[in-house]
């Protein structure tokens, strides 16, 4: 799966994965995503209505960086509010795209109390 698909889609007693307090999120990835999970699910929660179906969703907010360049309202959450030049909602927009589409597996470990984000590099 995709990581935008498991920011909106996994979830543990009804909670997704950076509001479930009890767990962490632990990321095992060979490249660093540029993003932190938590700042990525702030902007996915902005344009993506967990749980729905692909053709119920704008996925240009997750696949096309000028369309989120030009598109998305960067004041929706503090996380992205610091995007205040075009050149930085560029970079954003680009790097968002890159993290949100990486490839991955998710392993919930209910003995260590961790979502474990494993990428595909």
């Amino acid at each position: 799966m995709k990581l935008y698909q498991a920011l909106t889609q996994i979830t543990l007693d009804d909670h997704l994965i950076d509001a479930y307090t009890e767990y962490t999120v632990t990321v095992q990835a060979k490249s660093p995503l540029n993003y932190t999970p938590e700042e990525l699910y702030s902007y996915i929660d902005s344009v993506l209505a967990p749980g729905s179906f692909h053709e119920e969703n704008n996925l240009r907010f997750v696949s096309d960086p000028s369309f989120i360049s030009s598109n998305y309202d960067f004041n929706a959450n503090p996380f992205t509010a610091q995007f205040t030049a075009f050149e930085d909602k560029v970079a954003f927009s680009q790097k968002v795209v890159d993290d949100l589409n990486r490839h991955l597996s998710v392993n919930i470990d209910g003995d260590k109390h961790e979502f474990q984000l494993i990428f595909v590099d």
